[in-house]
């Protein structure tokens, strides 16, 4: 586990719990794979994460459980308008070979996403839950998911008020 995690861990009966808290480096102005009218808006954003992982006896990973928070903002530059947006996840990924993060289920409950303008009024919410393989496939949805409709199935109508909101 990287030491950036800030990790502490102990033992549970024949296994390790380890809790975490950590930020990752702030994005600031990166390509969204938003694109309104041939104009791909950008992203600022920051991320912190708590959260527990908990390995086997031989020290292979079997759970990680975390909450993540993300806040940021969606940038048009070409109207140099602007829109924020919030996110919080709570993600359980239960992984179906000890050790190997790239196997199991992920199971998503959250806010999703919230987009909004600076002077309020909320431009597009993704909130629910999503069970997914770790290939990113969803098994099962409830809840609205814009974001998962347009960046998975393609679906450039699922975002179109941002756009909207942008231009």
């Amino acid at each position: 586990m990287p030491a950036a995690f800030n990790a502490t861990c102990f033992r549970v009966g024949s296994h390790i719990s380890c809790n975490l808290a950590f930020s990752d480096p702030d994005v600031i102005d990166e390509p969204s794979g938003i694109v309104c009218d041939g104009t791909e808006l950008l992203a600022s954003l920051s991320r912190s994460v708590v959260g527990t992982r908990l390995y086997d006896a031989h020290g292979d990973l079997l759970q990680r459980h975390f909450r993540e928070s993300l806040d940021g903002t969606f940038t048009n530059p070409d109207t140099g308008l602007v829109a924020l947006w919030t996110q919080h996840n709570t993600v359980i990924h239960n992984l179906s070979t000890p050790g190997d993060d790239t196997t199991g289920i992920e199971h998503v409950s959250c806010l999703g996403t919230r987009v909004w303008l600076p002077g309020g009024g909320t431009i597009v919410s993704d909130t629910g839950t999503m069970i997914t393989n770790t290939a990113g496939d969803a098994l099962r949805l409830s809840g609205h998911h814009p974001f998962f409709d347009y960046f998975a199935l393609g679906d450039a109508s699922a975002l179109a008020s941002v756009c909207t909101a942008l231009t």
